[in-house]
């Protein structure tokens, strides 16, 4: 009951000395902005980055073939191992993705009406298997259908080469033994995507690919596989290749891309390696571990502004309240009553600050969704559909909040401490020690 009526006598107050406590509520609001922005987006970001990849690279755990050159091969026999592997261990991805991809001096170029482009990747693909995935790309030409004959390409091959749906090609690329293959493909659509995944990237039938390398027509060059748990992916990995390594010759397990490359090349007779998503992003880690110095060092100088502001405003209407709180005191009041009501009073206008805060984060998160940022080259990875999306994350949001409850008692409770332990008769002429 005592606690009760401390706290509306918390309220009664904060109520009636509002006005002091303007300035401190549009720090508070505009920090609880900031850190709420700043959490968002960058948690969308990473996350945005990380399906971007998960698309490119086909999956959480990859498994990828070994083949001297600019090839990766898996046979009919090393498919049918990993597959049973994935079996026995458990490994119950979400969906699977078979692929081949060409990649360094093999993976040619594309020709139209006497102009040329080279390309970056040639992805193969299974059109009815991945359906769902092409069904969730944007388009400038949406695709009708797919076959044998189709292929998808990025916005920029096709603004060079002033390519449009329905266009006949030329795709041009080295077979395993280095020799330079030539096939007629169909434009089916047109991908609008520019970011450093898909640039310079298409898409044609597998089954067309293969024959075009000299693959067999059941081979790829990867399978991927999508895991409902990130967190058990390396432990996953782990499983697989403990059996994987039984039944054909696996190689080593890596971590970044670096000892990847390093250890296909020193084992070309291997005919699989096993890696994780994380092996291919080691490439933008930098870019990642940027993105988080500039957000903890923007959430320590908005902390620093509250925990500033809070306490400046705390002394002040301490100051005022002298008497008042020395009446108090005089009535049967005792200090830690005291502090409890200072206590309450200022952290339910944090509250109120960071609810506030939080409404008008959604409305400059809204703001930001709707712009433009085509002109930021390469931004394109860390977007949702072409647009900066926010992501609200229950561990994001909680942070910021204790952390701001946290800087503003910090930043009181030394104030309301000493100015609860100063002599009554002080108090009541208006003093503070």
């Amino acid at each position: 009951m005592r606690q009760l009526v401390l706290g509306k006598l918390a309220l009664k107050y904060l109520w009636r000395y509002k006005r002091r406590y303007i300035f401190l509520c549009i720090a508070l609001g505009f920090g609880f902005v900031v850190l709420t922005v700043v959490g968002s987006l960058k948690d969308s970001m990473k996350e945005n980055l990380y399906r971007s990849a998960q698309s490119h690279y086909t999956g959480d755990l990859i498994a990828i073939g070994n083949l001297p050159g600019d090839f990766s091969q898996l046979t009919k026999t090393e498919q049918d191992a990993i597959f049973a592997s994935a079996e026995i261990t458990g490994l119950d991805p979400v969906s699977t993705v078979i692929r081949t991809i060409v990649y360094g001096r093999a993976k040619g170029a594309i020709y139209f009406n006497g102009n040329s482009v080279a390309l970056k990747y040639v992805t193969g693909v299974d059109w009815e298997k991945e359906k769902a995935y092409f069904e969730r790309l944007s388009y400038i030409e949406a695709p009708s259908a797919f076959d044998d004959t189709s292929i998808l390409l990025s916005q920029p091959i096709a603004g060079e080469l002033g390519l449009r749906q329905g266009d006949s090609v030329t795709l041009e690329v080295k077979t395993v033994t280095g020799q330079k293959n030539t096939g007629t493909f169909i434009v089916a659509g047109i991908v609008e995507d520019s970011n450093f995944f898909s640039y310079y990237k298409i898409y044609v039938s597998r089954l067309s690919l293969n024959r075009l390398i000299g693959f067999a027509g059941e081979d790829c060059s990867q399978i991927g596989f999508f895991l409902k748990d990130r967190k058990s992916i390396e432990s996953k990995r782990e499983l697989l290749y403990n059996d994987l390594k039984t039944r054909v010759q696996t190689g080593p397990l890596v971590n970044d891309r670096e000892s990847f490359s390093r250890e296909k090349d020193n084992h070309e007779n291997t005919a699989v390696f096993l890696i994780t998503l994380a092996v291919y992003l080691s490439e933008v880690d930098q870019l990642m571990d940027a993105i988080d110095l500039a957000s903890y060092v923007l959430f320590a100088m908005m902390l620093v502004i509250i925990m500033v502001s809070a306490a400046v405003t705390c002394r002040l209407i301490l100051h005022e309240r002298t008497r008042e709180m020395g009446t108090m005191r005089a009535i049967g009041f005792y200090e830690g009553d005291m502090r409890l009501v200072l206590h309450l009073e200022i952290l339910t206008m944090a509250l109120f600050s960071m609810a506030a805060g939080f409404l008008l984060a959604l409305l400059i998160n809204r703001f930001l969704s709707a712009s433009s940022f085509g002109w930021f080259p390469g931004f394109e990875v860390f977007m949702q559909n072409g647009r900066l999306a926010a992501r609200y994350l229950p561990g994001t949001i909680v942070v910021n909040i204790l952390a701001t409850g946290c800087a503003v008692a910090l930043a009181v409770g030394g104030s309301i401490f000493r100015y609860s332990r100063t002599p009554l008769p002080e108090m009541l002429g208006g003093g503070v020690r």
